[in-house]
């Protein structure tokens, strides 16, 4: 805003030479632009919001029921689910715009305001046509699952239960050896019922965590050594997690990132929108819906600049004069229910207040 002392002298020099007349108007007030010798707009704060959540999934072990009898494990999934957490939001401010405030100017010669208006657009007080699109892009990003929701391991062992007159070959059916002779009349092989598999099942992790007992501490008569015996514990250690995800389930994450955009109303001293809904079990929801808590922006605006009054522009247009906007500083939150995400302040031109500059241009 330093520079912006450097403006009056050169509004001074212009007062001492002769008129050229120059007229502004507001588009809005006249329907069209017309020919002109400038056009400038000023610029409107916006905020688009990133937040980012976290979604876990949960699937139930087939043998979950019975993770308390064998492996003494309670607590465990019993039913699908998923879980929702809000991470983090961030805030990006950036200008569009103010479709109030587009300005044609006209001039009967050449006049120094041209070079006020450089300055103006220079301290990024007023925008030129040039900025009058805003070119910044905002993306909705999902992560993938970190792992398939399927269980792989389950079971070392046969399905089934063979009788004791069955016998039960394994020898491969093309297999050029002679096939055993299965006397015909025996009763079919049982299927094993489910509590029998995870039986098993909790079997084989015992089994597993006495084997990596015996190979951490060397008991062995062959002990693989350096990264091989890294590599040997953390197979082990993989393969009794495949096998504990069958009586306590498994987890899926994923991550999710959504931008909501936001306009701050001037006129108003404080004020709450809400920009979303947010649900442990559902996620994002719209701000009309029902459930969930309520993600808020909370804005208020600290009246920095209130000293300067209010200027009321001419709706016929102005002669002589040229208008801009001086930010006001605002305190900004984004609030889930009580819970502060994010606070910061910057400066929010339509809280501002609208100044001219006479000017005065030489032929």
């Amino acid at each position: 805003m330093k520079k912006f002392l450097f403006l009056f002298p050169l509004v001074l020099l212009s007062t001492c030479s002769p008129f050229t007349k120059i007229s502004i108007t507001n588009v809005n007030n006249v329907g069209s632009t017309g020919p002109s010798s400038c056009l400038y707009a000023l610029p409107l704060s916006c905020v688009a919001v990133t937040v980012v959540a976290r979604q876990e999934s949960f699937v139930p072990g087939p043998y979950y029921m019975y993770a308390g009898k064998y492996l003494g494990i309670t607590d465990v999934v019993t039913k699908p689910h998923e879980k929702w957490t809000l991470m983090s939001a961030s805030v990006s401010h950036y200008t569009e715009t103010d479709p109030d405030f587009l300005f044609s100017v006209n001039s009967t010669g050449r006049s120094s305001y041209l070079k006020i208006i450089g300055e103006l657009h220079k301290d990024s007080l007023i925008l030129l046509p040039g900025n009058f699109t805003n070119r910044r892009v905002f993306e909705n990003k999902y992560t993938l699952p970190t792992e398939p929701l399927i269980f792989k391991d389950l079971s070392v062992k046969r399905n089934f239960e063979a009788d004791k007159d069955i016998i039960v070959s394994d020898i491969l059916p093309d297999s050029s050896y002679p096939q055993p002779h299965v006397s015909k009349g025996k009763a079919d092989p049982v299927i094993k019922t489910t509590e029998q598999k995870a039986e098993e099942a909790a079997n084989f992790i015992i089994k597993i965590r006495k084997r990596r007992f015996k190979l951490i501490s060397g008991q062995y008569d062959y002990m693989p050594d350096g990264e091989a015996l890294g590599r040997a514990v953390d197979e082990l250690n993989n393969i009794e997690a495949e096998y504990i995800s069958l009586f306590i389930g498994k987890r899926s994450s994923s991550t999710l990132t959504r931008t909501f955009y936001y306009i701050p109303e001037s006129n108003t001293d404080i004020a709450r929108t809400i920009l979303f809904r947010f649900s442990t079990t559902e996620g994002f929801m719209e701000a009309g819906e029902n459930g969930g808590k309520p993600v808020l922006a909370d804005i208020k605006d600290l009246n920095k600049t209130s000293g300067f009054g209010t200027l009321v522009i001419n709706p016929k247009g102005s002669g002589n004069q040229l208008f801009y906007r001086i930010p006001d500083q605002a305190f900004m939150r984004i609030l889930y229910g009580e819970q502060v995400l994010y606070e910061a302040r910057f400066p929010v031109y339509q809280f501002g207040s609208l100044v001219a500059i006479s000017l005065r241009g030489r032929k």
